[in-house]
């Protein structure tokens, strides 16, 4: 669930980039607040996400196929919290 939660903010940012891009500067700084508390309540779901994936990888039997799963899970959710903060972050701070 929160890997699902995740992604699903994920594409939210993703289907909302083309009408924040018909915005001026000032109406974009306008309607960015509403963003604020729907994202920063369901966002505790990256860091929660990758701690579980953390926690579930110490509890299965090394190199089975679900501890291969489970460690490519956790790899992709980190990196898509690292393409988060490096791309889509700075971008709303500007």
């Amino acid at each position: 669930m929160l890997g699902a939660v995740a992604m699903a903010l994920s594409l939210a940012h993703a289907l909302e980039l083309p009408g924040k891009l018909r915005l001026s500067k000032e109406q974009y700084v306008e309607v960015q607040p509403i963003y604020y508390p729907g994202f920063t309540i369901s966002g505790i779901a990256e860091p929660a996400g990758l701690l579980a994936l953390l926690v579930l990888l110490f509890y299965l039997p090394a190199g089975g196929p679900s501890f291969w799963l489970t460690a490519g899970a956790l790899v992709v959710l980190a990196a898509m919290h690292a393409v988060y903060g490096v791309l889509t972050h700075p971008a709303s701070d500007f």
